[in-house]
């Protein structure tokens, strides 16, 4: 009777924080368009030279911004789907995810504001660094720890990895190159979406296969 209480205590219930994450995500899309501010009382000529100086570079960086924390919004709800049941330690590697996520409208907003400087661009990587780390570390701990939905085969879990560890391998490459002040390292940022967005998860037939087995 004992035992059966501890594994209620250490095994929890994975919706709550699924609907945590879920909050933070939609705080944190809907913060980053707060940077986007045009100034009133401006003549024709200033609002022209402001929306191409200021608005359209903001507007870019809102815009990957967006897609980055939607891409990483998508990885953990398709994580989280798979997720039978987490505990305290797993609990606070979330939490710890969620903390850099609510960074990166600051890290994006650093970036927007000092385009082509090589702080801001370290700054941006960095934050996108740990958020991928910490990504990554919940879902090995979950495998490690069998939290994960015995359907989910180990062609799958790689293929989940390498979602995460694809994109980190380029926001590394991004840090030295920025300190070369160019301004296409920038659109560099645009790379790893291609992994996130494009890279496969499971076939059709892996999909049957596992539908079949159930």
């Amino acid at each position: 009777m004992k035992k059966k209480n501890i594994i209620q205590f250490t095994e929890l219930n994975v919706n709550r924080i699924q609907a945590l994450t879920d909050a933070v995500f939609a705080i944190v899309i809907t913060i980053l368009s707060l940077a986007l501010v045009v100034p009133a009382g401006e003549d024709e000529q200033n609002v022209k030279k402001f929306m191409l100086d200021q608005i359209i570079p903001k507007l870019f960086i809102f815009f990957l911004g967006f897609i980055v924390v939607g891409a990483f919004w998508v990885d953990t709800h398709f994580n989280h789907h798979h997720m039978v049941k987490t505990n305290i330690f797993s609990i606070w590697l979330n939490i710890f995810f969620l903390m850099f996520i609510c960074l990166i409208p600051f890290s994006s907003g650093f970036l927007a504001n000092y385009l082509f400087t090589t702080i801001s661009v370290i700054v941006y990587s960095a934050n996108l660094i740990l958020v991928s780390i910490l990504h990554l570390g919940m879902l090995i701990y979950a495998w490690e720890k069998r939290f994960i939905d015995q359907n989910v085969d180990k062609k799958l879990y790689h293929n989940m990895c390498w979602r995460i560890i694809l994109p980190t391998i380029i926001y590394i490459l991004i840090i030295p190159l920025a300190f070369l002040k160019k301004s296409w390292v920038v659109y560099l940022f645009i790379a790893p979406l291609f992994f996130q967005i494009l890279f496969g998860r499971a076939s059709k037939n892996e999909k049957e296969e596992s539908l079949k087995q159930t």
